[in-house]
């Protein structure tokens, strides 16, 4: 019985890991498991290529050396050895899209794609949402 209640755990947790796909083939990096969805698309980035995905998180403008203008990220918080680090990705606007304000939660759709070195997503869609999700995220 033991192994039988094991193995059922481990298939629990195999399914909770797997991406929740929408009916038009997005990939939806929800809440549960996002620091783990997000280090997949890092560490495998030449899978993840030319696909689309959504998530929800904090809008931010952010200044990075060397480019030289603004870079915009949607992220989450987890804690870690030094504190509260963002996790999330370099997000990529839509042309003519002009830049939100600072901190408001966002659900945004778009294309897997490189940007200096890193995964970026190339957004066809930012929408802001009046209700944040969870801003700390644990796995």
């Amino acid at each position: 019985m033991k192994k039988l209640v094991g193995i059922f755990a481990f298939a629990m947790i195999l399914a909770a890991c797997i991406p929740n796909e929408a009916n038009d083939n997005v990939l939806v990096i929800g809440d549960r498991f996002f620091i783990t969805q997000v280090n997949d698309i890092f560490v495998n980035t030449q899978e993840y290529m030319g696909r689309t995905i959504r998530y929800e998180g904090l809008f931010r403008t952010v200044d990075w050396f060397p480019t030289p203008h603004d870079s915009f990220i949607v992220y989450r918080y987890t804690m870690s050895c030094c504190g509260e680090d963002p996790i999330g990705f370099e997000v990529i606007l839509p042309a003519g899209m002009r830049p939100l304000e600072d901190f408001v939660w966002v659900e945004v759709t778009g294309v897997v794609e490189r940007s200096h070195g890193f995964p970026a997503i190339r957004a066809t869609s930012i929408v802001e949402k009046p209700d944040f999700g969870a801003v700390f995220v644990w796995r």
